[in-house]
């Protein structure tokens, strides 16, 4: 059995983040093919390796304590592939860089990079100048690895610089995987709210780069409807929320309103949405859109990343146009039994776990 050291700086349930459920899913998967699997975490006591790393400036204080603490696990588990999940986060560049030192196969599994910026505020092109002397060390590490898992091969965008820089190499292995729903295998017996306000429901933490201003303005623009904005979040920049909140009182918005994750249940939101909404400006394949639709919920989105290539929702330029999609949907449900129908199918064809499953047996074949 081929053994296998899963690198991760998120792991849920501890990290309720799209990169800890898809780690987690992805330990599961991978000894579903056939692996021998270990983890490794940042500061994770419950997966099998834990560097009791806080972060990049913890590694700069005792950068050699950190990669002989690093190498002393792969000598002891004698992995043959190293997997590291997404780049820009300390421990994959630390790992990547010591499969390459003991010749052993690494793999990246892509969740985009963030280094170029995403508009044109000073703040966005202040972080992306500070992270341009990364880039030495992305062509590093993309050099060093042998297999990459894209969520799509083919994008010319920015958010895929590492994918473009990995298609240069010749002689090595990309493979398109996919993200998938936590909750694919639930059982569909569930109760439906009956109340006449709908939901437009939006999942993740709250950050300037998740741009939940943009749904104080959606509430203001329709307040005149049966709808509800509901933030699901499970963590947030101090700042930033309060904010958002002070925005929300000075103007008295009454039809939108925020909840924690650790309150409710993230499935019943979700069955009890009229839809999902996401006006990111980072994302590259949102896990709770894809959650949505493998509960037949749609999404509407700004487009971002790899969303416009989604049949499970509608993906918008401007807040303008997500308004008044949201207006002419709004009472067409043969329109919206239409969107909801292809959602579901675009899931179960497109994002399943099986998808992810044949990805990863690509690897289990390869010939060491």
């Amino acid at each position: 059995m081929k053994k296998l050291l899963l690198v991760s700086k998120e792991w849920s349930p501890k990290n309720k983040t799209g990169l800890g459920f898809c780690s987690s899913l992805h330990e599961i998967i991978f000894k579903d093919v056939g692996f021998q699997v270990a983890t490794v975490s940042l500061n994770n006591s419950d997966k099998n390796f834990n560097l009791q790393l806080e972060g990049f400036i913890h590694f700069l204080f005792n950068p050699i304590f950190f990669l002989k603490k690093s190498e002393s696990i792969i000598k002891n588990y004698k992995p043959d592939f190293i997997a590291v999940e997404s780049l820009q986060t300390v421990i994959s560049e630390i790992f990547i860089y010591l499969a390459k030192k003991n010749n052993i196969k690494s793999i990246i599994i892509s969740h985009g990079i963030s280094i170029l910026p995403y508009n044109k505020k000073i703040k966005y092109i202040v972080r992306s100048i500070i992270w341009t002397f990364y880039l030495p060390f992305l062509i590093f590490f993309i050099r060093a690895c042998d297999i990459f898992l894209s969520l799509d091969p083919d994008s010319i965008n920015s958010r895929h610089l590492d994918v473009q820089l990995f298609k240069k190499n010749r002689n090595k292995l990309i493979i398109k995987y996919n993200n998938s729903s936590r909750f694919e295998k639930v059982k569909k017996d569930f109760v439906v709210s009956k109340s006449k306000r709908k939901i437009i429901l939006c999942v993740g933490y709250i950050n300037h780069i998740k741009n939940q201003e943009d749904l104080i303005k959606l509430a203001e623009k329709i307040y005149d409807l049966d709808i509800d904005i509901k933030i699901l979040f499970n963590n947030f920049n101090r700042a930033y929320f309060d904010k958002l909140k002070k925005i929300i009182n000075s103007k008295n918005i009454q039809n939108i309103y925020f909840i924690n994750e650790n309150d409710t249940d993230i499935f019943k939101e979700m069955i009890n949405s009229w839809l999902l909404v996401n006006v990111s400006i980072t994302e590259v394949s949102p896990l709770s859109l894809i959650e949505g639709n493998s509960l037949s919920k749609i999404f509407f989105s700004y487009n971002v990343g790899n969303l416009d290539k989604f049949k499970g929702g509608i993906v918008h330029y401007s807040l303008k146009q997500l308004i008044f999609n949201i207006r002419s949907l709004y009472a067409n449900k043969f329109f919206l039994q239409k969107l909801e129908d292809a959602a579901l199918k675009d899931y179960k064809v497109n994002y399943s776990e099986n998808n992810i499953k044949d990805s990863f047996e690509k690897i289990l074949n390869i010939k060491l």
